[in-house]
């Protein structure tokens, strides 16, 4: 640790003054030669430092075990950029009699990184007839809010549709130059939008989306996402082709289909329906930024978790893991596959199992788990994949046991999310047994969280009535937005009660529908940039300067055609690299859960 020119002068040290020595020492090396920040390094190297001097303690009784060890070195990982740690939330005994048993899986991400990659987005917008002066006028201030956050190693492309699809830029990295070209792009907006009726072109608008970032040069370790916004009725039947690409609808008003731009999310990954009331109050700037603040917080891609039951020690019955894809093969391993993951993000999934009878007390192994994902930021992306884990519990003559609370509450989480979506399941709105249903179901929610209150009390106010619930569809569109955000595990605009209904919201979220709010109310008042929203949400400034320069260096490979041109029916060729990968992967995983012996 030390060296041996520093070794005798360390001999006379108390072990506070040899650990600050070393660590001193060490940080002059990482400076030079860590790949993420150095101030994550170093606290490593600390740790490292007292788990050695742990070891030699003169009493033997002091000194840790290599378990200890281990979990101390694991600790150390915890909170590295763009990490995933994964809790295990069940009742470590079972009955002997046959029985069905629940656990849930917890994955969430870290809540440090010092870095993040960088964000290809696409903004399709509608401008059919009902954009009228002030609708187009709030959707500029939204637009020129995105604009302010990107920093330069991101890059934005704007698409326009209505009878007909018009793609106004290409992917554009965010310079000081392209920002003024964007913002002259931004106000001609207003003389761009359709005065006669037609049917918006919203499937054809997705389709050119997919194409821009389907063509680009550099795309390796970056985000992609696709904004929609659409504030017309429209309709979309058939295959999508854009389900390797996160899609985000915002239906704009209550002149929108909340049906189709659900459904359209949903084919996605990862994508998600917000409802926006057109108000005077910068609803639509405000479901812009909660949008931007999640993408520029990716710091987790490709998350992927395995579990596969123990042959002869229980059946999968059930998983639940909401909207998000699965995908069962012949040997029993599921793969529920999430995409991306916000900074301090959690998914969890419960996994129903079928226990056998057993006639002695004994420990059982009864699931398997595993996950993987790709850690990304300016530096690169790094894959990870976990050791398998075993889940073992003890078989004893007892009575079966409550669920833990965890999991029950996330359970009531999940029925009232099903209650919700009665109004557009039904042929006739049945608004006195919903209420009936919500108000059977206040009670429970009452031990979890309060938010979950807030959400039903609104939709007992929009069904009161039938006349209510059919004002507007605004019930419909609250229904969807809502089943969005509980089968995603992710924060969506409802269409009211932005401040309050924070259900699922990042701190990054919550900093940036402040400056939401300022920044409608003065659209000239400059916003922080996005290292000083990093600087103030995690109290340091840790951006690693040199990759983020050879980011910006990679991203001039880009040759961008500032043309404009019509797509009224444009073939998209689609990459199949993303679903090879997976699939190499898959393969993977299915080795290490079969292999004999299992070891962590």
């Amino acid at each position: 640790m030390t060296g041996p020119m520093g070794y005798f002068r360390s001999a006379e040290m108390s072990p506070e003054q040899f650990i600050e020595l070393v660590h001193a020492n060490w940080k002059k090396r990482l400076q030079t030669t860590s790949i993420y920040t150095l101030q994550q390094h170093s606290e490593q190297v600390k740790r490292c430092i007292e788990i050695a001097l742990s070891c030699v303690d003169a009493d033997r009784h002091k000194r840790p075990s290599i378990g200890a060890i281990i979990n101390m070195l694991n600790e150390t990982e915890g909170n590295k950029p763009g990490s995933v740690q994964m809790v295990i939330k069940n009742n470590k005994m079972a009955p002997l009699l046959e029985h069905k048993k629940k656990v849930m899986l917890q994955l969430a991400c870290s809540d440090y990184t010092g870095d993040w990659p960088g964000l290809d987005l696409v903004a399709v917008l509608d401008i059919s007839f009902g954009m009228f002066s002030p609708k187009m006028e709030k959707v500029q201030t939204a637009l020129r809010f995105i604009m302010r956050k990107l920093s330069p190693i991101d890059r934005i492309s704007i698409i326009t549709f209505s009878g007909f699809v018009r793609e106004l830029c290409s992917l554009r990295q965010m310079t000081a130059a392209s920002q003024l070209d964007l913002d002259e792009l931004i106000e001609s907006l207003g003389d761009t939008h359709v005065h006669v009726y037609s049917e918006s072109n919203i499937e054809n608008a997705l389709l050119v989306g997919v194409k821009v970032l389907a063509e680009r040069k550099v795309s390796s370790g970056r985000v992609v996402a696709i904004m929609l916004m659409s504030a017309s009725p429209s309709s979309w039947v058939g295959e999508c082709s854009w389900t390797n690409v996160p899609v985000y609808t915002f239906g704009y008003g209550t002149n929108v289909s909340p049906r189709v731009l659900n459904s359209i999310a949903i084919a996605s990954i990862g994508g998600m329906f917000s409802h926006v009331q057109d108000t005077d109050s910068g609803d639509l700037t405000i479901a812009f930024s909660q949008c931007l603040a999640g993408l520029l917080t990716i710091s987790v891609q490709d998350l992927e978790l395995m579990v596969a039951a123990v042959g002869g020690g229980s059946v999968i019955v059930n998983v639940t893991a909401g909207s998000y894809r699965r995908k069962h093969d012949a040997s029993g391993l599921v793969t529920i596959s999430f995409g991306d993951l916000y900074r301090r993000e959690v998914r969890n999934v419960i996994v129903e199992l079928h226990l056998p009878a057993t006639v002695s007390e004994r420990d059982a192994d009864i699931l398997k788990v595993s996950y993987s994902y790709t850690s990304s930021s300016s530096a690169g992306s790094l894959q990870f994949v976990a050791p398998p884990e075993t889940l073992t519990v003890w078989r004893a003559n007892m009575d079966e046991l409550p669920l833990p609370m965890e999991l029950h509450m996330e359970e009531v989480r999940l029925l009232m999310a099903r209650t919700m979506m009665w109004p557009v399941v039904e042929d006739e709105l049945k608004s006195q047994n919903m209420l009936k249903a919500i108000q059977s179901m206040l009670e429970d929610v009452e031990l979890g969280d309060p938010l979950l209150r807030i959400e039903m009390l609104e939709l007992m106010e929009l069904c009161k009535t039938e006349e209510t619930c059919m004002e507007h569809c605004r019930a419909y569109a609250y229904a969807y937005s809502s089943e969005s955000s509980h089968y995603r595990q992710r924060f969506t605009m409802r269409g009211r009660n932005m401040e309050m209904l924070r259900l699922f919201a990042t701190p990054r979220m919550d900093m940036y529908l402040e400056q939401a709010k300022k920044f409608h109310d003065d659209p000239t008042t400059p916003l922080p940039s996005a290292d000083d929203d990093l600087e103030e949400e995690i109290g340091a400034h840790p951006i690693h300067v040199a990759s983020r320069e050879e980011e910006i260096k990679r991203l001039s490979l880009d040759v961008e055609d500032p043309t404009t041109m019509d797509a009224e029916d444009p073939t998209i060729p689609l990459s199949s690299h993303s679903r090879e990968a997976s699939s190499r992967r898959n393969a993977n995983f299915f080795n290490m859960f079969t292999r004999r012996p299992f070891f962590r």
